[in-house]
C-alpha cells in the first residue's frame, strides 16, 4: 500500500450480530478442504504458523492441535473477538496493510478469503514471503468470483433469476469493496515472482443445497449487505424470496471456485 493510501472499506464487519453466522457458514463450506491441504504439506508438531484474517479462528483452532505444546500459532484480525483463546493459540488484532508484520520466521503461513478484499495484494505476498524462514509454506485461497453460472438445480426459474440477480449485483459492486474477481488464478504467477518454489495450485468448489454450507453463507451475506442490495435495486419482496430459496433443498448451487495455491521458500 502506497504511503498515506486510505485503506480500502472492507465489504464486512465482524462486530455485526449476524458475523458469527457469516464465519460459521464460511467453515462449513471450505475448512475439509483447508484441512486437506495443510495436511498435505504436512504441518507437524513444533512449528510456528500464522494464520492471517483467521475469522471464527477454525483453522488455527486446527493448527495449536496438530502443532501441540512445542509450537505456537498466532491468529490474526482486524477484529479477533471471535477466534477462541488456548494455551499455544495467540490472538492478533492486526491490519496486514499497515501494521508491523511479527518477527521470527514462520513455518507457514495461511490466508484464506484475504488476499480478494485488499488493492495491496501482490504487496502483502512480498511480506509473507519476508516473514517465512527458510523452507516454510505460504498458502493462500480465495474465491474466483467472476464466474457465476452457480445454479445446479432449481425448483423453479424464479428462483434462479433471484439467485443471479443476487450474484451479478454483488461482483458489480466487488471493485468498489476493494475485491479483484480474478485475483485468485494470478496468485500462483505472484507467488513464484515474489522467490517461492514448488507452487502449486488446487481449484476447489462443492455442491451445496439449500440450508446448507454455501447457501447458508449467501443467506448471511443479504443479511449484511441488506442496505447495499437495496441500494443496488433489490426490492425487499426479492430479498425475502432470495432468503427463502437459500433455505429450500429442492435449490442447489455450486461455491464459488476456491483456487488454493501452496507455495515453498527456498531452503
Amino acid at each position: 500500500m502506497t504511503a498515506g493510501a486510505a485503506p480500502s472499506k472492507y465489504a464486512f464487519d465482524n462486530n455485526t450480530v449476524e458475523a458469527a453466522n457469516q464465519l460459521r457458514y464460511i467453515g462449513e463450506t471450505v475448512d475439509s478442504h483447508t484441512r486437506a491441504t495443510l495436511k498435505s504439506i504436512e504441518v507437524t508438531a513444533g512449528w510456528k504458523c500464522w494464520d492471517v484474517g483467521a475469522g471464527a479462528g477454525t483453522v488455527a483452532q486446527w493448527l495449536a492441535e496438530t502443532v501441540g505444546p512445542s509450537g505456537h500459532v498466532l491468529a490474526s484480525d482486524l477484529k479477533p473477538q471471535h477466534i477462541p483463546a488456548r494455551g499455544n493459540l495467540e490472538t492478533l488484532q492486526h491490519d496486514v496493510r499497515v501494521d508491523p508484520y511479527p518477527s521470527g520466521g514462520f513455518d507457514l503461513i495461511h490466508a484464506r478469503l484475504l488476499l480478494m478484499h485488499l488493492p495491496a495484494r501482490e504487496e502483502i505476498v512480498h511480506r509473507f514471503v519476508s516473514a517465512l524462514k527458510p523452507g516454510g509454506f505460504l498458502v493462500l485461497s480465495d474465491w474466483e468470483t467472476e464466474y457465476l453460472d452457480l445454479v445446479l438445480d432449481s425448483p423453479n426459474e424464479a428462483a434462479t433469476d433471484v439467485f443471479s440477480k443476487f450474484l451479478k449485483i454483488c461482483r458489480a459492486g466487488s471493485p468498489a469493496a476493494g475485491i479483484d474477481t480474478r485475483w485468485a488464478p494470478r496468485a500462483n504467477s505472484v507467488m513464484r515472482k515474489a522467490g517461492l518454489a514448488e507452487v502449486t495450485t488446487e481449484i476447489h468448489a462443492g455442491s451445496w443445497a439449500g440450508g446448507t454450507g454455501a447457501c447458508l453463507l449467501h443467506r448471511s451475506n443479504t443479511i449484511q449487505l441488506h442496505s447495499r442490495l437495496l441500494g443496488a435495486g433489490f426490492q425487499e419482496e426479492e430479498l425475502q424470496k432470495l432468503r427463502e430459496v437459500l433455505l429450500d433443498p429442492s435449490f442447489v448451487i455450486s461455491s464459488h471456485l476456491m483456487f488454493t495455491t501452496v507455495g515453498r521458500l527456498p531452503a
